[in-house]
């Protein structure tokens, strides 16, 4: 008799799981017709690619020339925060430090040796400075910048493609990057018309000023800044034009173009603010043996630095993470060496080797050439390894609240089940990541590319809602 009620125990849960592996292939039937037409509609052409699957089993939901290589824009960085969040782990810091000698409270040669951390800003030098200062540090004669744990090459991969750009956010690479390896013009107006305006700049060392702007009765602002390397680890800034007597102080961000003797001549201006005296004289070099650690910093954890660049896309921390990875493997840490890494790290989710292309961390200009499937691979592999899900998931915009995505995507039938990174080139709209379903472990991962989106970027970017809704809505039903 329980032999006989065993057998029918069995058959009952056979039976149910017949049903639900029914249930669950009409469901994902259902969703791939409604992405199709919607793909369908949007009539974007052949730079359309598209990949969608279930993260448990890893089964294809949807395919729409989802394995064919594209310049993925921002969603690049999905690949450099997922390979640096396996290889460093989450808890990661970069440290930055002075070393030197203590003589009689003198200190012949300081040297400034950084790990990479992104956020060093000019505050944090004068606190370290003042850490100098509490061991009776009161002068200091040489500064060098060591910047070994990188290469020389500052300039990220495909970063040349605009090599007249100075805006900040083409900013070199360095290994101790001083406020993001950017710099503040502020010009105030004179005391009244006809009188030179007022320049304030940090690190002021560093630059060698020709301004001529003049204080006018009124007007807006008009300031024309050029700036040129020289050999002498300075930056040429020759400023022109005009300023209202009656207006606010105007202010510009720009790229440095030397980001070591930026470096030196901002720890310059913070010895000089916190009373250590010395002539200091700026140059580069590597650390001599044997020198002591006179006071240090960390930089905020890994999981931490990568908000910016899941949520706000910051091309510079993608780029200097990368280069990190690079550098805790094999010094001196170098973009083509983090490029490598990432390509293991392709190959680890299941990607075959030769199939994408990675020139730099940030998807950055052109040179990238990523599937979607690609993408959903990543996303996979991330998710299934518990000891960085959280942190992955966490970096990422959320849909109707957050980075990138704060106002898109805000009518889903629950908060907080898509978390995503957007990209955003002249030519190419982008947006892969997860929709998290109602029970635990119902994850799906999609990612959308479009290329050739120039002058249809709108249009590129309603579909790719469109997909994702159509996807929230099938975990979701009303």
């Amino acid at each position: 008799m329980l032999y006989r009620h065993g057998w029918v125990a069995l058959l009952v849960l056979l039976v149910c799981a017949s049903l639900n592996h029914d249930t669950g292939s009409a469901q994902s039937n259902a969703l791939a017709g409604r992405l199709r037409d919607i793909v369908n509609e949007a009539n974007l052409g052949d730079g359309v690619g598209v990949h969608v699957i279930d993260v448990a089993s890893g089964q294809q939901i949807f395919d729409h020339s989802g394995s064919v290589a594209r310049n993925p824009a921002s969603n690049m960085k999905l690949v450099t925060a997922a390979g640096a969040l396996l290889r460093l782990g989450p808890g990661h810091q970069m440290m930055t430090g002075l070393y030197g000698r203590v003589t009689d409270g003198v200190v012949d040669t300081l040297v400034l040796r950084g790990f990479g951390d992104p956020t060093l800003r000019m505050s944090d030098l004068v606190e370290l400075c003042e850490r100098l200062q509490d061991r009776g540090v009161r002068t200091v004669r040489n500064i060098v910048v060591d910047n070994s744990y990188f290469d020389d090459q500052d300039l990220p991969p495909a970063f040349d493609q605009q090599p007249n750009e100075t805006a900040a956010f083409r900013a070199p690479i360095s290994a101790a990057p001083v406020e993001r390896n950017a710099y503040i013009i502020n010009v105030l107006p004179g005391a009244a018309p006809g009188e030179a305006a007022r320049v304030r700049l940090a690190a002021a060392g560093y630059f060698a000023l020709d301004s001529q702007i003049e204080t006018v009765a009124e007007g807006a602002a008009r300031v024309i800044a050029v700036q040129r390397a020289r050999d002498d680890g300075q930056m040429s800034l020759r400023l022109r034009g005009s300023v209202p007597a009656n207006g606010l102080p105007s202010s510009f961000r720009r790229r440095v173009e030397d980001p070591i003797g930026y470096a030196g001549h901002a720890l310059a201006e913070a010895l000089e603010r916190t009373g250590i005296r010395g002539p200091r004289n700026v140059q580069q070099g590597s650390a001599p043996d044997g020198l002591a650690l006179l006071a240090s910093r960390y930089s905020p954890t890994l999981s931490q630095l990568l908000h910016a660049v899941g949520k706000d896309s910051d091309n510079f921390v993608a780029e200097t993470v990368l280069k990190v990875m690079a550098a805790e493997d094999r010094r001196p840490g170098t973009s083509q060496h983090g490029t490598e890494l990432l390509q293991a790290m392709l190959t680890d989710a299941g990607v075959p080797a030769g199939q994408a292309t990675i020139v730099n961390g940030s998807g950055l200009f052109n040179g990238n050439l990523i599937a979607p499937s690609h993408l959903t691979a990543v996303l996979r592999h991330v998710y299934m390894s518990p000891a960085v899900r959280g942190e992955y998931l966490a970096h990422l915009a959320i849909a109707g609240q957050d980075g990138t995505l704060h106002q898109r995507l805000t009518d889903l039938p629950a908060p907080g089940i898509v978390r995503a990174k957007t990209g955003t080139l002249n030519d190419v709209i982008s947006l892969s990541g997860y929709v998290l379903g109602p029970n635990n472990g119902q994850v799906i991962a999609f990612s959308v590319i479009v290329n050739g989106a120039r002058g249809r970027q709108h249009a590129a970017r309603t579909m790719a809602d469109d997909l994702v809704r159509a996807m929230a809505q099938s975990l979701y039903p009303r």
